[in-house]
């Protein structure tokens, strides 16, 4: 059993990173990575340097799949290891990178993380702003 949720890829990998991040993405295995072997078979950098999904062979994505490269910002599924990834990511992403999760269970969840550009990352949550109206 798990916690369905979308993942949203909003991630751009430094410049210096691509090559290396881009050998993780066609090895998916290797030293550190066997635990993120799913997302890696699923994720690719776009020509912009993005992080993006390949989109579903089945068509059943949340979003219609870019037409130049067949790509999704977002999957569905049940990310077990997303807290791993972001991690992993973490080393790679310009400032102001995310990935956000949110439930598809119908709770209204949402969390993630952001990347500062220098290898750290923060919790995201979604909370109450401003005031009742």
């Amino acid at each position: 059993m798990g916690y369905e949720s979308t993942l949203h890829l909003m991630v751009k990998i430094k410049a210096g990173s691509a090559p290396l991040v881009s050998r993780a993405l066609e090895a998916t295995t290797g030293r550190g990575l066997i635990r993120l072997q799913f997302f890696l078979e699923l994720a690719v950098i776009d020509s912009e340097g993005f992080l993006s999904f390949k989109a579903s062979e089945d068509g059943l994505d949340s979003y219609a799949p870019d037409p130049d490269n067949d790509t999704v910002p977002a999957l569905s599924g049940k990310w077990y290891e997303a807290e791993r990834v972001a991690r992993w990511l973490r080393r790679y992403s310009e400032k102001g990178g995310r990935i956000v999760l949110h439930s598809n269970e119908g709770d209204g969840a949402a969390w993630g993380w952001e990347f500062d550009g220098k290898g750290r990352m923060r919790p995201l949550d979604l909370v109450p702003v401003g005031k009742w109206e």
